[in-house]
């Protein structure tokens, strides 16, 4: 099967905050798994596909935190559960995290 996705994603447990714009709340949760695109995570709350949210993402094995807005390009809800879990796109990111994240990635994939 013929892998679809632009980037490659990385299991991550790692805390991240959002908040819905332009709500002022931050809400915490952790991550799912990350990718140099994106991120999926659960939220206890439906947010609508193309929703944009501000993010802090604190990477587990790193001190560096992220701030960036993303998209969100996809919502299931989780079966016999009040929580969501939601595919988020990154929208805004300064340059220097993008490169911290591939760095992340790569050391992750060259140590597994």
């Amino acid at each position: 099967m013929e892998e679809r996705r632009k980037y490659v994603r990385i299991p991550e447990n790692s805390r991240i905050s959002y908040r819905c714009i332009p709500k002022e709340k931050f809400s915490d949760f952790l991550t799912k798994d990350i990718s140099q695109g994106g991120i999926r995570f659960m939220v206890e709350e439906f947010i609508p596909k193309g929703s944009f949210l501000k993010i802090r993402l604190k990477l587990s094995k790193t001190s560096v935190a992220v701030e960036a807005i993303v998209k969100a390009v996809w919502v299931k809800g989780m079966p016999h559960s009040d929580e969501y879990e939601i595919g988020v796109q990154f929208v805004d990111i300064p340059q220097h995290a993008v490169q911290h994240l591939i760095c992340y990635i790569n050391d992750f994939l060259m140590n597994r």
